[in-house]
């Protein structure tokens, strides 16, 4: 049975979904873009990246200690052909 993940990919637009591709690859995000060829994950981040937090800049940029920039999201395109499942995942705040 061929499954069109792309119809499936624009009814979860903007939910937390998880894909596992063809080699294995597991993915959880949110859907940001389907495309005719591809879906856009916006994958959610912990790490702590962006400018580095310099005492010098503290009061200059209105940043306090311990706090800086960072990004909270990193996208993935992933073509349909390797898609191999798609489904909902709960999301709690």
């Amino acid at each position: 049975m061929d499954t069109n993940y792309q119809q499936i990919a624009l009814s979860c637009m903007n939910k937390y979904v998880g894909i596992t591709t063809s080699d294995g690859q597991s993915y959880d995000g949110f859907i940001a873009h389907v495309g005719d060829d591809y879906i856009t994950l916006a994958i959610p981040s912990s790490e702590m990246a962006g400018m580095p937090a310099n005492a010098s800049t503290y009061r200059q940029f209105g940043f306090h200690p311990g706090f800086f920039p960072r990004r909270r999201f990193f996208s993935r395109r992933i073509p349909f052909p390797f898609i191999t499942s798609l489904f909902l995942l709960p999301f709690f705040i």
